[in-house]
């Protein structure tokens, strides 16, 4: 997983459910000592460091929301499951749901001295 994390050409889907969230917000003294609850909030600390190094600015994460879950990042599009559907799986293809219109003609500039 250490891999997926550094290297930065990867995209991460973040699967938000009411579990997980509750499981990441909660107070490490009421967290379950066992190892998959280690190593979520682990994972999501890094994501988080991440997400705050590079300005609060998402390149990569993928967050989908699941019915009942709360918002994880501010400043980001979260996908709501299974409402965007379509709109990960174009994230995922990286591919735009618009296309831009075509550069047209650059304006001619008359200048006239004073």
């Amino acid at each position: 997983m250490e891999r997926y994390l550094s290297e930065k050409e990867y995209l991460i889907i973040i699967i938000i459910s009411p579990k997980y969230y509750e499981t990441v917000t909660a107070s490490p003294v009421g967290l379950e000592n066992d190892e998959r609850t280690f190593n979520t909030v682990y994972i999501h600390k890094q994501l988080q460091n991440e997400f705050i190094q590079n300005g609060s600015k998402n390149f990569r994460f993928i967050p989908i929301l699941f019915p009942g879950a709360k918002k994880w990042l501010q400043n980001t599009n979260v996908y709501g499951w299974p409402r965007d559907r379509d709109d990960i799986l174009r994230r995922l293809m990286r591919v735009e749901k618009y296309n831009p219109p075509p550069i047209g003609e650059l304006p001619t500039i008359v200048s006239i001295p004073i």
